[in-house]
């Protein structure tokens, strides 16, 4: 086993003394933790505690190490996340009777909470809040709204018996503080992805190593993308060489990209100050490309990406096409549909899902006259309510015809409600001609820019626009063109385009990546720190093995980081 690593991966397996694997992208790191392992597991009185932050790596971590040590040392491994070791301390205790709350018990409790300490919150700005709480150990400045929520909360969780995901881990770390919950007996502890750790999964690693287990923890601060979710990155791989002296070892051999794609990524991420010092090294040696294109707007964009890697992937290499944030993978996709490229959408919820897209369609179709039902959603989606809705199907036929205004009121209908109608229905009149004459292209502007008139939410709106922008780029009658939009082509596929944002991209690697939108306006984002953003765009580029493209909308300037690379 040992045969088959570098020395740095040697070291890191052969060391019996706390240590910090710093593992550049693609070098390595979960090979490397399987045949520490599997070499400790060698020792005939070693137990292996193993964590990870998912279930699946946690069994694809046990099975890679149960295949080099053999099954008969699978008893004396220990492998799983953070949350369900946690879990297993607490069984036996006085929280072992109590259930852990689903996604429905949480919203359903947080609502409670909310307006027990009459807070007008969003659920999820609360999650957010409770999950901050519970991250920084129960810690709460007094008499501020966030604390009389999380006291409300945790009382409804006591109320029912419950505990929620977080308070797994806050519970266990308590526990092994008190003295009421003992660490696991393990000889060694093994940690994947470290810089993604918090405060309280620090505290739990640490306790472990307190208590005499040797701990090698893996990760890549230059890779720590999550500091929104409290990730300690840099200062939490420091802090534990400081308080454990532990020995730091560089694994800067990078076994996926070729040498044009790695150097380029170090000239971004050598502009963030607070990092550990590594120097990169592509064992691929030269042979990639990386290029920077600037385009007239995001689908002339869209269009090149694809026509790019579609070929590539009908040939057998793997393709992506990463963004800053879902949202800008829209025209995205459109262009896939409307050139019929397979694709898979890996990260967030298409547009096209959005109920306004639908409605779209469904009005395509009566001005068709494929269908005849629906008419229902479209008046109220022009403001007519549920109680006049019912007025019109219980004292007449719901129809496409024009009425008078009097024989509406005289129906129940406000005067308001009757003219919301009757325009409908005019427009609907006038689509229908327009259609007769085959001017489709006419009809579906007037229907998107009437639409547009009564969508109110930002993402209503882009999810019009999006359908619009497929239809549009569709050639054929209506019928054909909304079978295709509706036809599901988004499955994962080895086929098929991949289309996700780049913080969905960590973890994964492909042939060739082309991040689009390289722009000030997007990446670095505001909300983000800026080195933050820049270790953001240092994965996205370093998830390509042969082949990254960097482009942007010609309207916006260039990203920074764009800059940095040598390129704009």
């Amino acid at each position: 086993m040992l045969e088959e690593l570098n020395p740095a991966q040697r070291e890191v397996v052969q060391l019996r003394r706390h240590c910090v694997a710093i593992a550049c992208p693609g070098a390595g790191k979960t090979k490397t933790i399987a045949t520490k392992a599997a070499m400790l597991l060698a020792e005939p009185n070693a137990t292996v505690g193993a964590v990870t932050f998912s279930k699946d790596a946690a069994v694809e971590l046990r099975d890679r190490i149960a295949t080099l040590a053999g099954a008969g040392a699978k008893r004396r491994l220990l492998a799983g996340t953070f949350h369900s070791l946690a879990y297993k301390q607490l069984s036996g205790g006085v929280d072992s009777r109590r259930d852990i709350a689903t996604d429905g018990d949480r919203i359903g409790l947080l609502t409670q909470a909310l307006s027990d300490a009459g807070l007008d919150w969003k659920v999820e700005d609360a999650i957010t809040a409770i999950e901050a709480i519970k991250t920084n150990f129960g810690h709460v400045q007094a008499g501020t709204a966030e604390e009389a929520l999380y006291r409300a909360y945790q009382d409804s969780l006591e109320r029912n018996g419950k505990i929620d995901f977080q308070d797994m881990l806050r519970l266990a770390v308590e526990g092994m503080q008190q003295g009421t919950i003992a660490p696991y007996p393990v000889t060694y502890l093994l940690v994947d992805e470290f810089q993604d750790t918090d405060p309280l999964q620090y505290q739990w690693i640490a306790l472990h190593a307190q208590a005499g287990t040797i701990v090698t923890v893996v990760g890549d601060d230059d890779q720590s993308i999550y500091g929104f979710r409290s990730a300690l990155g840099f200062r939490g791989m420091e802090s534990f060489i400081r308080q454990f002296d532990a020995q730091p070892v560089v694994l800067g051999n990078n076994y996926r990209c070729h040498a044009e794609i790695l150097d380029a990524a170090d000239k971004i991420i050598r502009n963030n100050r607070d990092r550990i010092p590594k120097s990169l090294v592509a064992h691929k040696g030269p042979g990639g490309e990386v290029k920077f294109q600037r385009f007239p707007d995001e689908y002339v964009e869209a269009v090149a990406a694809i026509e790019h890697l579609a070929p590539a992937v009908r040939n057998g290499q793997s393709a992506a096409i990463l963004a800053r944030t879902n949202r800008i993978l829209d025209p995205v996709e459109a262009v896939c549909r409307s050139h019929g490229i397979k694709y898979y959408r890996a990260s967030g919820k298409s547009i096209l899902s959005r109920p306004e897209g639908a409605l779209m369609c469904n009005l395509l179709e009566l001005i068709q006259k494929t269908k005849a039902t629906g008419i229902d959603a479209l008046l109220s989606f022009v403001g007519i309510g549920t109680q006049e809705l019912r007025l019109l199907h219980s004292k007449s036929r719901a129809t496409t015809e024009q009425r008078q205004k009097k024989d509406l009121v005289a129906l129940g209908l406000s005067e308001p409600s009757a003219d919301k109608y009757r325009e409908l229905m005019k427009r609907l009149a006038e689509w229908r001609a327009l259609g007769d004459r085959q001017f489709f292209s006419l009809v579906l502007e007037g229907v998107r820019e009437w639409m547009m008139l009564h969508a109110e939410a930002d993402q209503a709106r882009r999810a019009i626009t999006t359908t619009y922008d497929v239809l549009s780029r569709l050639n054929g009658p209506f019928s054909e063109r909304l079978e295709f939009l509706r036809r599901d082509n988004n499955e994962p596929a080895p086929d098929a385009v991949v289309l996700t944002t780049m913080h969905s991209s960590k973890g994964l690697e492909w042939d060739r990546v082309w991040i689009i939108r390289a722009e000030e306006t997007v990446v670095p984002d505001e909300k983000s720190t800026e080195s933050e953003e820049r270790r953001l765009f240092y994965v996205a580029m370093t998830r390509a093995r042969d082949d990254l493209r960097l482009s942007t909308a010609k309207k916006n300037p260039t990203s920074r980081f764009v800059l940095e690379a040598g390129f704009g």
